[in-house]
């Protein structure tokens, strides 16, 4: 019988083929190797699945492909690649970020003697050129659901790891910040996360992404809250300090603590 893997990292891609080589080789390069990767492309037009089949042929028992000829969403996506991971623990990561070496173990470490369904760290923030532009840091520790509505999205998904069966239950809901969704409902059931003091990963801002357009992002912020039964006052109260927060994120480049708990 095949073992099952610790871990099923999911990489979500589409028009990723300038980045997800260096993506996919953050991940077999790991210290801690008991995993799969169970890579979904959503609708690539470029040259993105011809070197993903590359990389497929060299670790085909440990890596799934997955290849959705109509353009779904990152919600779905990430669902996808959840149905068909087999790992004990899923963890996430887009095509054009990176991890460090030891982001698996560090975790697996952390996952093994403490009873936490799910875990997310610190990370650093890199260009396009990969130049490290600075840290996103956050107090570690774990995080209730006044700690994860408190002044925007504490998690950064590329660093989370979560129970499977816990992903199974609660899947990514079709809207614009999905991952945030999810935490608040997750924590609205005491499913408590844990934030690792480690900077576990390499985040690489994009100028044309859609975390970057800061109007639309406080617009989507505001309708996570409303959609998990958040009072209008205490959102906006709540908002109020998700765009200090940007704007202190902007001034100090992510180089300092956000807040503190």
């Amino acid at each position: 019988m095949k073992k099952r893997p610790f871990f099923s990292v999911i990489i979500n891609t589409h028009n990723s083929e300038n980045t997800i080589s260096r993506t996919i080789t953050s991940v077999y390069e790991q210290t801690f190797n008991n995993f799969e990767v169970v890579l979904v492309d959503d609708a690539s037009d470029d040259s993105t699945l011809t070197i993903v089949n590359e990389y497929k042929k060299k670790f085909s028992n440990r890596f799934k492909v997955i290849s959705i000829t109509k353009n779904k969403g990152i919600a779905s996506s990430r669902n996808i690649g959840i149905e068909v991971s087999s790992g004990q623990y899923i963890a996430f990561l887009d095509g054009d970020d990176l991890w460090t070496r030891n982001k698996l173990e560090t975790e697996y470490e952390f996952l093994s003697k403490r009873n936490v369904k799910w875990v997310f760290s610190n990370y650093f923030v890199m260009d396009k050129s990969y130049k490290c532009l600075g840290k996103r840091i956050r107090e570690p520790g774990l995080y209730k659901y006044s700690d994860i509505i408190r002044a925007g999205n504490p998690v950064g998904m590329l660093t989370v790891v979560i129970s499977r069966d816990l992903a199974i239950q609660n899947k990514f809901r079709n809207i614009h910040h999905e991952d945030y969704d999810l935490w608040i409902r997750l924590a609205q059931k005491g499913i408590n996360g844990y934030l690792l003091d480690n900077c576990l990963a390499f985040y690489m801002k994009q100028n044309n992404s859609m975390s970057s357009n800061k109007i639309k992002s406080v617009v989507w912020t505001y309708n996570v809250y409303r959609n998990n039964g958040i009072g209008i006052v205490k959102s906006m109260s709540i908002l109020m300090k998700y765009i200090k927060n940007n704007i202190i994120n902007r001034l100090r480049e992510y180089k300092i603590t956000l807040y503190k708990k």
